[in-house]
């Protein structure tokens, strides 16, 4: 008897309904990542959208929600304020019938901000190589230091490979050079994907265009030569390019 009673006690609480059995909690309402962006500003809904329309998303000749959506969630995951332009939005140009890419780019003092108020950052350093024939640095050398790491983390840029002639590497080419090694020190350090800095954008964008004008040049010579290789021409290209040969000139080299 005793047996058959401790049976119908546990069949019994089997049986209860789950709304008997658990208590529902109802969840929390969760806050958009534009209201939440708005909270943060201090400013009204329509303010914000104004001065992030003239800031963060100024350079983009067309967006969606979900860029600005893209742009506020990392500003928020980096801590970074996207109405003073420490990150904003670029577009590299379309090729035919495609949208534009979008990349986010953040400037050398919001790299800066995002270092230092890292919880494990832990000081930094950097190192500036002899002098070579241009008086410039071969190199600039930049070392992070982690709390939580017992080997500091360091990262080499060259000035041959960085180096462009143009904008303020013309000006400030050391300034710019130990930029290059602060952030690419701190994207390894730290683990910073899905942004760049100004030149990095700029670059991509001029490989997107030389990538481009290749392919058109690539096509046209098939067009013409249809029984040639292609790897044919890229070769005598790349050999005939620093002579400045135009398109005919090569055209007539291709074997």
């Amino acid at each position: 008897m005793s047996r058959n009673r401790k049976v119908d006690r546990i069949s019994s609480r089997s049986e209860k309904s789950p709304s008997t059995a658990f208590s529902q909690k109802q969840l929390p309402i969760i806050q958009s990542i534009v209201d939440r962006s708005v909270q943060r500003s201090g400013l009204s809904y329509d303010s914000f959208v104004r001065l992030i329309i003239q800031s963060a998303l100024s350079r983009l000749s067309i967006w969606t929600q979900a860029d600005l959506d893209r742009l506020l969630i990392l500003a928020e995951r980096l801590g970074l304020d996207p109405l003073n332009n420490e990150i904003y939005a670029t577009e590299i140009s379309p090729d035919s019938g495609k949208k534009a890419r979008i990349v986010f780019v953040v400037g050398v003092d919001g790299w800066s901000k995002v270092i230092n108020s890292h919880p494990q950052f832990d000081g930094m350093k950097f190192v500036e190589s002899a002098p070579g024939d241009d008086e410039l640095p071969l190199y600039f050398e930049c070392t992070i230091f982690r709390k939580d790491r017992k080997v500091a983390t360091s990262v080499r840029e060259y000035m041959y490979e960085a180096y462009t002639g143009q904008g303020a590497w013309l000006t400030h080419p050391r300034r710019m050079l130990r930029h290059k090694a602060m952030v690419q020190c701190a994207r390894i350090c730290f683990g910073l994907p899905g942004i760049y800095e100004p030149d990095e954008a700029s670059r991509i964008e001029a490989a997107h265009k030389n990538s481009g004008n290749l392919s058109t040049q690539t096509q046209a010579i098939k067009n013409q030569n249809p029984h040639r290789s292609t790897t044919s021409f890229v070769k005598n290209w790349i050999h005939e390019g620093y002579s400045r040969n135009s398109i005919k000139d090569i055209t007539k080299n291709v074997t």
